[in-house]
C-alpha cells in the first residue's frame, strides 16, 4: 500500500474514485467544488500493490478550515466544539471525501486513508481535525478517536450526516 498526495495523478485519482463511490454507487450530483482546486487543498490518495503495478483504491481530501468557509459559504460549516479550546486559527483542517472503491472494501482501507489523511493534515500544521461524515460510518472514525460534536443532519444532498472531530 502507498499514498500519494499533491501531484496531478494523485488529483485525477482522486476524482476517478469520488466519481465512482459518491456519484455512480451513491447518486451525489454536486461532488467537485471549488475547494477540490485550492492549492491548499490536500488529495490524499491510496494504491495497493498488485503483481508489479499499484491499483487505486481510495481517496479523500484535507483542507484549512478558512478554505470551507470561504468558498463554501452555502455549505454544511463545521460547528464549534469543547476540542476547539487553545486551537488558533488556521490550525484546524477539514478531512472529507474518505471514499474506498467497492472492490477494495473490507480491507482497513479506509482507516489508512483517515490515518494519512491526518499526516498530511499535521504537516500542514493542523492541530485539530473536523468532519462532516455520512452517519453510517461513524464507528469507523469514533474507532480513531474522533468524538460527535453535532446531532445529525440533512444538508448534504439529504443524506444523514455528523460532525466529528479529533486533536491531532
Amino acid at each position: 500500500m502507498s499514498c500519494g498526495a499533491c501531484s496531478p495523478q494523485v488529483h485525477d485519482d482522486a476524482f476517478a474514485v469520488r466519481r465512482a463511490v459518491f456519484m455512480e454507487e451513491q447518486g451525489y450530483e454536486n461532488e467537485f467544488e471549488p475547494i477540490d482546486e485550492d492549492s491548499s487543498c490536500i488529495h490524499v490518495v491510496l494504491y495497493v500493490e498488485k503483481d508489479v503495478e499499484k491499483e487505486l483504491a481510495g481517496c479523500a481530501r484535507v483542507f484549512p478550515e478558512e478554505l470551507e468557509r470561504t468558498l463554501n459559504p452555502g455549505m454544511p460549516q463545521s460547528p464549534a466544539c469543547s476540542l476547539d479550546a487553545g486551537v488558533k486559527q488556521g490550525e484546524t483542517y477539514i478531512m472529507g471525501r474518505v471514499a474506498v472503491i467497492p472492490t477494495m472494501r473490507r480491507r482497513g482501507l479506509a482507516r489508512e486513508l483517515v490515518r494519512a489523511s491526518e499526516r498530511a493534515a499535521r504537516e500542514a500544521g493542523a492541530r485539530l481535525i473536523k468532519l462532516h461524515a455520512q452517519e453510517y460510518i461513524r464507528d469507523l472514525y469514533a474507532a480513531e478517536g474522533y468524538e460527535q460534536i453535532s446531532e445529525v443532519d440533512y444538508e448534504d444532498e439529504g443524506q444523514p450526516h455528523l460532525w466529528m472531530a479529533k486533536r491531532l
